[in-house]
């Protein structure tokens, strides 16, 4: 039978071979992320073009930066090993590398708006810190410790995302003409605050073609959800750093809502974060995933989109092949029930 529910993969820029797209859309990709966080614009030219090479009919979204908050660089590019108990300092400076001592962050302001006891979540909670000391820099503690790696998401739990920052980047910009001159399909704009931050980037598009997704990933935008969608052409449920915002117990919910408001007003809705989380370096998925995926299959999202598990794990064609199985078989069975399920050819 043919999915109703399609498979977008992360991919970056150091495994965008030919083969590799061809060995992902044999396995049930149906579309390609380019997260332009990662990605040079030079870069993403030469993905869009490789994507084209193997099916034009692949379909190829980028995410922007938007007003979100990333660590820097590593210093040489390399890992750090945050163990609990470990301190390190918090400073704003986008200019300088991160250490294993200091961790430079991209933003101003929030740092001293934040007191002692506030947590900071790293790469959507991998890491968890709290503020000890409000000195300048901010000295932090290691609650959960983890491996540090560069460019990851930073959230300061119950400050939100400040309005300090642009809706729309200078890093922003040159990312999204180099879409629009490769050609691209979708834009999915990060940490979307009002319809004022999604019109920023309508401007920047006009006349192209390209489609419009608002990523629905913190508080601000669930607040003025409904502006929002209005104004997008479609969303992304980015469960990552929606969890680190309002707390992972919401996810749930509201991943419901926004699948369920976006089928009542008749724009597509993606859905993404950890759904094969544990194929990062096992070869088959838990049933927990697979129960995942079956959830948001049955909910009616249009779209399941993978990310480091295809970015940078281990199995990413096995990651497809297995969630295009477990949607096909869901599919089954809310057309046919169990004896579908028995009896289909999967």
């Amino acid at each position: 039978m043919a999915e109703k529910t399609a498979i977008m993969a992360t991919v970056a820029d150091t495994r965008c071979s030919h083969d590799f797209i061809a060995l992902m859309h044999g396995a049930g990709m149906n579309g390609v992320r380019i997260n332009s966080a990662h990605a040079s614009p030079a870069a993403i030219a030469d993905m869009v073009r490789t994507i084209r090479g193997v099916d034009p009919s692949i379909a190829i979204l980028m995410d922007t930066k938007g007003a979100e908050i990333r660590t820097t660089s590593n210093l040489g590019d390399q890992e750090y090993i945050l163990a609990p108990g470990d301190t390190v300092e918090i400073a704003e400076n986008a200019a300088q590398p991160t250490t294993a001592e200091r961790i430079c962050i991209s933003a101003c302001g929030i740092c001293g708006a934040g007191g002692t006891d506030t947590h900071i979540l790293i790469d959507d909670g991998a890491i968890e810190l709290v503020i000890t000391e409000n000195t300048t820099p901010i000295r932090a503690t290691v609650v959960k410790g983890g491996t540090l790696g560069s460019r990851k998401t930073v959230t300061f739990r119950g400050l939100g995302t400040p309005d300090a920052l642009p809706a729309v980047t200078e890093r922003d910009r040159a990312a999204i003409h180099a879409g629009i001159e490769a050609g691209i399909d979708i834009i999915a704009h990060s940490f979307v605050r009002s319809d004022d931050d999604v019109n920023a980037v309508r401007s920047l598009i006009a006349g192209t073609g390209i489609r419009l997704y608002s990523k629905i990933e913190c508080r601000r935008a669930v607040e003025n959800f409904d502006d929002i969608l209005r104004a997008s052409d479609g969303l992304l449920c980015a469960r990552g750093d929606l969890g680190a915002e309002v707390g992972i117990e919401r996810v749930p919910a509201l991943e419901n809502y926004i699948i369920s408001r976006c089928r009542q007003a008749g724009k597509p809705v993606i859905v993404a974060t950890q759904f094969m989380d544990s194929m990062m370096n096992c070869e088959t998925p838990t049933r927990a995933e697979a129960g995942d995926i079956a959830w948001a299959t049955m909910q009616g999202a249009d779209t399941l989109l993978l990310c480091g598990e295809t970015a940078r794990g281990s199995h990413p064609v096995e990651c497809v092949a297995w969630m295009k199985q477990i949607i096909s078989t869901t599919e089954a069975y809310t057309t046919g029930g169990i004896p579908a399920i028995l009896t289909e050819s999967i």
